[in-house]
C-alpha cells in the first residue's frame, strides 16, 4: 500500500518519500531525502517509453472510443477530437512512466547501494 501512494504521489523508489520531480517536467536528479540517483546511466530513461507507450495505448483508445459511443461519432472526427484531447494528457503521461519505471527498476533490482549522487 505504501508503494502505490509512493508511486501515486510521485516518490522514491528507494525511501518512499523524497520527490522525484522540482518542477513541471524537470526532475530532481537524486532523491532529497535518501540520495538515490535516479538516472543510473545514460538512457536510463529509455524503458520508460516502453510504460508511457504502455499508457498512452488504452488511454488514447478509450478517448476514440468514447467519443465513438458515446458522442456518436465517426471514426475519423473521433480520432482528430481524442488526438487533441490527448495532447492534454502528455505531461502527465511522461511523468508517471518515468516514476513507474523508477519503481519497476527499484523492485527488479533493490541493492543498488552505490548508485547514490557523488
Amino acid at each position: 500500500m505504501r508503494r502505490l501512494r509512493a508511486v501515486l504521489t510521485q516518490r522514491c523508489p528507494r525511501c518512499l518519500e523524497g520527490r522525484i520531480w522540482r518542477g513541471f517536467l524537470s526532475m530532481n536528479t537524486a532523491c532529497p531525502t535518501c540520495d538515490l540517483a535516479f538516472e543510473r546511466e545514460p538512457g536510463y530513461f529509455t524503458g520508460a517509453m516502453v510504460v508511457s507507450y504502455a499508457l498512452a495505448v488504452p488511454v488514447l483508445g478509450a478517448i476514440v472510443i468514447g467519443l465513438m459511443t458515446i458522442g456518436e461519432l465517426d471514426a475519423v472526427p473521433a480520432l482528430l477530437i481524442g488526438d487533441t484531447a490527448y495532447l492534454l494528457l502528455v505531461p502527465l503521461i511522461f511523468r508517471y512512466s518515468r516514476v513507474l519505471w523508477l519503481h519497476f527498476d527499484w523492485k527488479v533490482d533493490p541493492d543498488r547501494g552505490a548508485d547514490t549522487r557523488r
